[in-house]
């Protein structure tokens, strides 16, 4: 798994990672000051899978992902040994069907076609946290450790992007959905101040979608390594580079725009509409929360 030298970020992390066994009470302290949390806390008791993903972020940051499990074994009759998990578009219904969720947010409509490559996140569905950052590893105990990255394109605001009133889904090998979770935060009123659940719908991210969208066809693993391809090898391929997504640190807020531009792929010249990222001038939409140091 990645764990970047980001751990530094966000001083209030030192705890959490510091602390070896696996903990699910958190407490506050501290001052109010501009600091977004929010966490989700997938579990399947069927097959003793239990997982915990919490997601700090300050204004013009990289929101700081820090995440364990246990349950997640190298036994093959749970579908391992890696397991891939995503922000999904929407929460889990009350009768905890994972497939309810739907898609992974895809902010951009980068589709499934197009495999993500952690070398170039900016062209990845923003909620494919494993593609980014790399799947949950089975172990033989089931045990898996804190661990921690930074991610510029997790973002809790605008609504088309936020990763609020949304879920945490982990996948078996085969993609079956194992467990999953709704990511709750005071922010949004689907968490109180001590972060216990409401079980309110979220009263910021409103516009859900009803159906998940098809996927193109076989996807094509176009960006490897960390050299941009050139643009021949993109008008080979059968569908069109998605736009680029900017970044928490070069755009702190941003609006979904569209584009109109002429494109290139399966080696036909075409004018197509694609999503964009549009850089705004908006505040943030959230007050600050106290300043806390949290533990699971």
């Amino acid at each position: 798994m990645l764990f970047t030298s980001a751990v530094l970020a966000l001083s209030t992390l030192s705890s959490v990672l510091a602390t070896s066994h696996f903990q699910t009470r958190h407490t506050t302290h501290g001052k109010r000051t501009t600091k977004y949390y929010a966490r989700a806390e997938p579990k399947n008791d069927i097959f003793g899978v239990h997982a915990i993903f919490e997601f700090f972020g300050k204004p013009g940051e990289p929101t700081f992902v820090v995440a364990q499990a246990k349950g997640l074994t190298t036994d093959p009759s749970l579908g391992g040994p890696s397991f891939a998990y995503h922000i999904h578009t929407n929460p889990v219904p009350a009768d905890g069907n994972c497939t309810k969720t739907l898609a992974h947010l895809d902010t951009l409509a980068v589709s499934e076609g197009w495999v993500c490559n952690p070398g170039f996140p900016q062209y990845c569905q923003n909620g494919d946290l494993s593609g980014k950052h790399g799947k949950l590893n089975g172990t033989t105990n089931g045990q898996i450790a804190r661990f921690g990255y930074s991610d510029e394109f997790v973002r809790f605001y605008p609504e088309s992007h936020s990763i609020l009133g949304r879920s945490i889904v982990i996948h078996s090998a085969n993609k079956t959905r194992i467990a999953c979770a709704n990511i709750t935060s005071n922010l949004d009123g689907t968490a109180d101040w001590s972060m216990e659940p409401t079980h309110k719908p979220s009263n910021y991210v409103k516009n859900y979608p009803t159906s998940a969208p098809v996927p193109p066809g076989p996807p094509v693993s176009a960006f490897n390594g960390t050299v941009m391809p050139d643009p021949a090898v993109f008008a080979a391929y059968p569908y069109p580079i998605p736009m680029a997504a900017l970044t928490i640190s070069e755009a702190p807020n941003v609006k979904l725009g569209n584009i109109t531009h002429s494109v290139k792929y399966n080696n036909t010249e075409k004018t197509i509409t694609q999503l964009q990222d549009v850089k705004s001038d908006e505040k943030p939409p959230f007050k600050g929360s106290w300043d806390a140091t949290w533990f699971f």
